[in-house]
């Protein structure tokens, strides 16, 4: 009941489209996803050091790596090589993580995939929500997706449940 409470009180936030040259400083990078060559669900974050957030993932932690202290261009570099690990990919998508205020407090970096295979280059449905001082990420594939997957027999299990 209590942790039912507490998710109302979370304040969603927006993304926006940016550029990478947006992102400078020093960043956290989270690798999400790339578990085998089909994998769809993945996603690139990188978390300022040093501002008012955490960002934190709602997820176990064997789907996802943690890398500190990287510059906005070797976690760009990093991102870039990591979403390519899919059959799929086609290109990425950037954007910044918006505070309520509108202030970037982090950058995603999103890959987008063949609409041939998906129907849509975006597969994936991605929450950013704002409680208690931190940003909790919580990251699935769009419905439609999910079930298209587990339809024609993909090999991503998890997400049958």
């Amino acid at each position: 009941f209590l942790s039912s409470c507490t998710a109302l009180a979370a304040a969603h936030l927006k993304t926006h489209v940016a550029g990478p040259s947006d992102a400078t400083g020093t960043y956290t990078l989270f690798l999400y996803g790339c578990r085998y060559p089909d994998d769809v669900q993945n996603l690139v974050i990188l978390d300022k050091e040093g501002d008012a957030y955490d960002i934190d993932l709602y997820a176990p932690d064997f789907d996802f790596t943690v890398k500190h202290g990287l510059s906005a261009e070797s976690a760009l570099a990093e991102a870039g090589r990591f979403l390519r690990c899919s059959f799929f990919f086609e290109r990425s998508q950037f954007s910044a993580i918006l505070s309520p205020s509108g202030i970037a407090v982090g950058y995603e970096m999103r890959p987008l995939y063949s609409p041939i295979r998906f129907g849509e280059y975006d597969v994936l449905d991605v929450q950013y929500t704002l409680g208690d001082g931190k940003i909790r990420v919580f990251i699935k594939l769009k419905p439609e997706i999910d079930r298209m997957i587990h339809d024609q027999g993909g090999s991503d299990d998890r997400n049958s449940k």
